[in-house]
């Protein structure tokens, strides 16, 4: 007997249990199912402190767990735009950063050790910190949530670790085809520079201080500005005590917050493109600007967004997924927000050769809502959904509490939800009708479309809207120019110096001398905490002769380099490729900066050596120096002891596993190699942060190179 055949035979045997001899024939639509008992929502006390911290009481003994959901007014809507990222990167460090009573990693152990967790963080209006512990931990946690809200001391590595946190988000920012697109369509709604739809860039991220944390904080983490949600198991008149025992004595700021920017949005018919020529599939949004939660017609959206996008049996998934098979995912909806306009949208993902047919097919759909009225299976759907769903917006003590806490902030009726559900079911076919006609502006929507236009069913014009604009996706370095003063005396100074650490690491003959080299050895990589090691052997056959082989945890990575091509492994695949023009340039840049190639043309750069002032290494005597090409832009700055002329340290823009930024390189245990001078040790920092180490256990020149050597593998 097949096993199909004894899992049918045991489904019988189940429904013969339940229902005897003889099984109903019954449809879903046949079953009754009995009305749902009405929802008693729990009385929450609100006590409001008499610097202004707003409590919001609900007690819960069914469980010892003892809960606090903070509520800051004030986000990153308040950041100046040249330092965005400075609420997010405040929220993470007033945390991980500690207070002047525990570091952040003492109260890490802290909550550990009780299986508790507390956390701060800002969004875009407000921010927020967080309690969970067992109630027998009260107090503990209460202690350290006044510790981090009113006493954060914004410690350095903190906040440099956040930085770096910060920059390896950019540089994967594009990697998502799918968010790249919903971040060019929020920019599209909003504006660029608008607070809701502007992002980070390493520019932004570091022009972020400490003192810069410190003010933020000051003017927007006070009383006035707080609201408490506590819920669990306490007794109400013993948890009001103890909060006044730990933030009853914090003083008002009284540092009004200014009101959210207004959103100025211009109905248009128009078409952006983001060329991404790695995407597998198109993606494609269309909408416009939405609107608020307090519209006459809000409930009449909530239907109409499940009959046009929501899921399974929505038009966009019957028609487009569906039926005509142009995506795997689609939807849209149109958002209400409580504060500022939301944005009406569809999304679909598809085939780069059915790009405008899936495209078209969405704008039917939309068109669809002001044409055909919603039939009696897709109202039951509209209504249903939500109302079936309704139940779980009580489902634990601490949802109700923190709802009642938002809407107390937002001066909203407490009942909002009731009021909501109510409206719902009164909804028709004629107001989901008259909401689309009055909302979805189908002759005045916006195209973001994301993918290969090469590769698409028709160009992107034939949608008859102009040609599409194209969109600049590419992620600033954040490189800055340094404000040199190039003048006769600090070139002449410069080059001095250079030209003295040459003599200093051998002279200028040996230098000369050397024609190739042979290396091998270790770099270690440091993310989060973790070392990764790897193995690496390297021949060089100067100037532009390289292979290059590395083990990484039985990875081999190869990287060669044959004048004018090379070859090198795809991380992703593992395949060997050929290196592209960029690929090369970039080459060419880091041989620009080695030590080696700076000491051999010192006696004619093709560089400007310009001296960059003074300062000092773990206490040693620094003089710098920048290097930069015939227009002015930046090769690197180095760093030489002031009394040996040794070279101690290297500065440059560049890439490392967290991502791009200021590299610092620091040399150590120099040994004498065919006559030079070479540090046979080295570490790369990043903001503070060493990101990877080197030390060589092999070091040789002029040796004889095999034949081949430089050819493409076999």
């Amino acid at each position: 007997m097949t096993k199909k055949m004894l899992n049918l035979m045991a489904v019988a045997f189940l429904l013969l249990a339940l229902f005897g001899t003889s099984i109903p024939a019954q449809t879903l639509e046949d079953i009754k199912f009995p009305k749902l008992n009405d929802i008693k929502i729990p009385d929450v006390e609100i006590v409001t402190l008499d610097n202004g911290i707003r409590l919001y009481l609900l007690e819960d003994h069914s469980l010892p767990v003892f809960d606090v959901n903070v509520r800051i007014a004030g986000g990153s809507y308040l950041e100046p735009a040249d330092k965005v990222g400075l609420a997010d990167i405040c929220g993470t460090v007033m945390r991980t950063g500690g207070t002047k009573k525990y570091t952040g990693d003492e109260i890490d152990a802290k909550l550990e050790g009780v299986g508790g967790a507390v956390e701060t963080f800002f969004g875009l209006e407000s921010g927020g910190a967080g309690i969970n512990v067992l109630s027998e931990y009260t107090d503990m946690a209460l202690e350290i949530l006044a510790e981090v809200l009113r006493r954060p001391v914004f410690d350095e590595e903190k906040l440099n670790l956040a930085k770096v946190q910060s920059r390896s988000g950019i540089s994967r920012r594009n990697d998502d085809p799918s968010g790249l697109t919903r971040r060019e369509f929020q920019k599209q709604i909003y504006g660029e520079d608008s607070p809701y739809a502007r992002h980070t860039e390493y520019a932004t991220i570091d022009a972020i201080s400490r003192d810069d944390l410190v003010a933020f904080h000051k003017n927007v983490v006070i009383p006035e500005n707080i609201q408490m949600a506590i819920s669990g198991d306490f007794d109400k008149k013993e948890i009001i005590a103890k909060v006044k025992q730990y933030f009853g004595d914090w003083e008002k700021g009284n540092v009004p917050l200014p009101p959210l920017p207004e959103v100025n949005y211009d109905f248009r018919s128009k078409v952006y493109y983001a060329e991404k020529p790695d995407a597998a599939q198109s993606f494609v949004r269309i909408g416009h600007i939405g609107g608020l939660v307090s519209d006459e017609d809000y409930a009449a959206k909530i239907v109409m967004n499940s009959i046009l996008g929501g899921g399974f049996g929505s038009r966009l998934v019957d028609n487009v997924r569906t039926k005509l098979g142009l995506a795997y995912s689609t939807g849209g909806r149109y958002i209400s927000n409580i504060s500022h306009p939301g944005y009406f949208f569809t999304i679909v993902s598809t085939q780069p050769g059915r790009t405008l047919e899936a495209a078209r097919e969405m704008m039917k759909q939309i068109e669809s809502m002001k044409t055909d009225p919603p039939t009696e299976k897709e109202m039951k759907k509209g209504k249903d959904g939500y109302l079936n769903s309704f139940v779980f917006n009580f489902d634990t003590r601490g949802e109700v509490v923190n709802r009642m806490m938002n809407y107390d902030y937002y001066g909203m009726p407490e009942d909002f939800l009731q009021q909501e559900k109510a409206a719902v079911e009164k909804v028709t076919p004629e107001d989901v009708m008259n909401a689309a006609k009055n909302n979805l502006r189908t002759d005045e929507m916006i195209y973001v479309v994301v993918g290969n236009e090469a590769d698409f069913d028709e160009p992107l014009s034939a949608l008859g809207l102009g040609e599409a604009e194209v969109l600049d996706i590419s992620i600033p370095s954040g490189e800055t120019r340094r404000e040199l003063e190039i003048t006769d005396a600090n070139l002449e100074k410069g080059l001095g110096l250079v030209r003295a650490a040459v003599a200093a690491h051998g002279g200028l003959d040996n230098f000369k001398a050397i024609k190739n080299l042979h290396t091998a050895g270790s770099h270690t990589i440091i993310m989060q905490g973790q070392e990764i090691p790897l193995q690496f052997e390297t021949t060089k056959v100067l100037p532009t002769q390289d292979h290059s082989v590395m083990n990484l945890m039985g990875r081999e990575m190869i990287d060669i380099r044959n004048n004018d091509i090379g070859w090198a492994t795809d991380p992703m695949t593992d395949q060997l490729k050929e290196k592209t023009a960029d690929d090369l340039a970039n080459d060419d840049k880091e041989n620009r900066r080695a030590n080696l190639f700076i000491m051999q043309t010192s006696d004619a750069p093709d560089y400007r050596a310009v001296y960059d002032g003074s300062g000092d290494l773990d206490g040693v005597a620094i003089e710098y120096v920048a290097l930069i090409d015939a227009a002015g832009d930046p090769i690197c700055r180095l760093g030489f002891d002031a009394g040996t002329h040794e070279l101690l340290c290297k500065e440059y823009w560049g890439q490392t596993a967290l991502g791009e930024g200021n590299i610092q390189e620091r040399y150590s245990e120099f040994a004498e190699v065919g006559g030079v001078k070479m540090a046979m040790k080295s570490e790369s920092m990043m903001n503070d942060q060493v990101v990877t180490r080197t030390a060589y256990t092999t070091f040789e020149v002029n040796v004889d190179v095999p034949a081949g050597t430089f050819d493409k593998p076999e």
